[in-house]
């Protein structure tokens, strides 16, 4: 065998080597990408499989009823169990409607509900006797001639010295946002009461 042939015949051996190591090569990093792959949809419907773990506990955890005891002025007074959205009237329906004594006017029908809550419906005396218990509440109130400003009107905040429409308006602002004042030094947070006018009405008000 001549030099010439012993050429073509190791270059055509290195030929189908390189030809198979490049085969090789790309699929080792195709293996390669197709374990990163696997991983990542491994990974996201891990996080998906939590995901709805998490709200399947959270909906567990939310009571699904509620127990309220309706009395008063209805056919069947008791405690009833309830969906834990459920309405006034839905309350009243359980216990059998409203009796011919109830004063139907006096409840909110559309009154979301709470767990452990009292609903009382009252006849129109018990309702008249309510209202005169709360006028006469009030009476007391002003009696000592003191201004609660957790309770007072536009008007009667307006009687104090240096409290005007607006500032009438900011105080029933803020008792509203903030659920009320703790104390009368509070009032000073309102916007337009600072130190000077607050000394003009401190032995004025009151909070209770």
């Amino acid at each position: 065998m001549d030099d010439r042939k012993k050429k073509q015949i190791i270059i055509g051996i290195l030929g189908v080597f390189l030809i198979f190591s490049a085969g090789c090569g790309k699929k080792e990093v195709t293996f390669v990408q197709t374990e990163e792959i696997q991983e990542k949809e491994g990974q996201l419907l891990g996080e998906s499989a939590y995901n709805e773990q998490e709200q399947a506990l959270q909906e567990e955890n939310e009571p699904q009823h509620i127990f309220v005891y309706v009395c008063g002025a209805v056919e069947n007074p008791g405690v009833y169990e309830l969906p834990a959205d459920a309405r006034a009237f839905e309350a009243v329906e359980k216990a059998g409607g409203f009796s011919e004594e109830a004063y139907e006017e006096a409840l909110n029908l559309a009154k979301p509900l709470e767990d452990g809550e009292q609903l009382f419906i009252p006849t129109p005396a018990q309702w008249e006797q309510g209202v005169e218990a709360q006028d006469m509440e009030k009476g007391k109130e002003a009696s000592d001639g003191l201004v609660n400003i957790n309770t007072a009107s536009k008007e009667e905040l307006c009687t104090l010295s240096g409290i005007g429409a607006s500032r009438a308006e900011s105080i029933i602002s803020y008792r509203e946002e903030q659920g009320g004042f703790q104390s009368i030094e509070e009032i000073k947070n309102v916007t337009g009461i600072k130190d000077g006018l607050y000394e003009k009405i401190k032995d004025s008000i009151k909070i209770k």
